[in-house]
C-alpha cells in the first residue's frame, strides 16, 4: 500500500467499543473518517446506543456484536461473525482492563481475565485478521498498548506484564510481514480519562481532571492520525517521549523507585 491508510466506505472492526478509547475511535472514524464499523464489547447496550449515535449524525452503517473477549471462544465468534457479515479492512484492538492494587495470589482469577483480553485475545484476533488479510492482498491491524508496555507500573503488575507483551508481540508481527499489502501498528497513550480509571481505582491517585490524564477523544485523534500513516509505534505526548529517552538512563532499581511512589496509594 502506497501513501497513507483510506478508511472512507470500509468496515472496521473496533473492540471494547462500549466506552472510553474504543468509543471515541469509533466516533472518530465515523465522523472523520467515513468509516463503516464492527463494534465489539461486553455491554450491548451501549453498544447499540453508539451504533443509533452514530447512524443518526454521521451516516455510517454499524453492526454490533457482543462480545466478551476474556472467553476465548468469544474472540474466535467476533473474528467468524465480522468477516461473514462484511469485508472488513481493518481491526482495532483497544479492549483492556487493569487492576490496581499489590500483586498477590488471591487476585489471581482476576490476573487471567486481564491476560486474556489485553494479551491473548489480541494476539488471537491479529493472527485470525492477518491470515483473512493475506488472503484478501490488504488490511490493517492497530494494537492499542500502553506506556505500561515499557515502564514497569508498581501496583499493575498484570496489566503492565500483558501489555510489554502486546507491545512485542505486535512489533514482531510487523517485521515478520513487512511489504505484504498489510499495516500492523502499535500505538501507547499514557493516562486516559475514561471509566478505567474509576473501575481500577486509579481515580483515587489521579483524577479524570489530571493533566497526566488525556481526554479519550484526544486520544483517539492521535491514534487514527498515526494508524493511517502506519506508524509501527506511536507514543502521544512530549512529556511520554521525553519519559521513553529517561527511561533508558535511569538504574532500575531507580526507576522502579520513582514509580512506586508515583503510584503508591495515598
Amino acid at each position: 500500500m502506497m501513501g497513507k491508510l483510506d478508511f472512507n466506505n470500509k468496515w472496521i472492526v473496533v473492540t471494547g467499543a462500549s466506552s472510553g478509547l474504543g468509543e471515541a475511535l469509533a466516533i472518530k472514524l465515523a465522523s472523520k473518517e467515513g468509516a463503516n464499523l464492527i463494534i465489539a464489547a461486553r455491554r450491548k447496550e451501549k453498544l447499540d446506543s453508539l451504533k443509533s449515535r452514530i447512524q443518526s449524525e454521521f451516516k455510517r452503517e454499524v453492526i454490533v456484536i457482543e462480545s466478551d473477549l476474556s472467553d476465548p471462544g468469544s474472540v474466535e465468534n467476533l473474528f467468524r461473525e465480522s468477516t461473514g457479515k462484511k469485508e472488513v479492512f481493518g481491526i482495532i484492538n483497544n479492549a483492556g482492563m487493569t487492576d490496581f492494587n499489590p500483586a498477590d495470589i488471591k487476585d489471581f482469577e482476576k490476573y487471567e481475565k486481564i491476560i486474556e483480553v489485553n494479551l491473548k485475545a489480541l494476539i488471537k484476533l491479529s493472527l485470525l485478521f492477518l491470515d483473512y488479510f493475506k488472503k484478501k492482498g490488504e488490511g490493517a491491524i492497530l494494537n492499542i498498548t500502553s506506556m505500561g508496555a515499557f515502564f514497569p507500573l508498581v501496583y499493575q503488575a498484570a496489566y503492565s506484564a500483558s501489555k510489554h507483551g502486546a507491545q512485542v508481540f505486535t512489533e514482531i508481527l510487523s517485521k515478520e510481514n513487512k511489504n505484504k499489502n498489510i499495516t500492523i501498528s502499535s500505538f501507547a497513550p499514557g493516562g486516559i480519562a475514561t471509566e478505567m480509571l474509576s473501575s481500577s481505582g486509579l481515580d483515587k491517585l489521579r483524577g479524570a481532571d489530571d493533566p497526566f490524564n488525556w481526554s479519550a477523544e484526544k486520544v483517539a485523534k492521535k491514534a487514527i492520525s498515526s494508524f493511517k500513516r502506519k506508524k509501527l509505534l506511536s507514543v502521544p505526548g512530549l512529556v511520554y517521549k521525553l519519559g521513553l529517552i529517561l527511561k533508558r538512563i535511569l538504574p532500575r532499581k531507580t526507576l522502579l523507585y520513582f514509580l512506586e511512589k508515583s503510584y503508591r496509594k495515598k
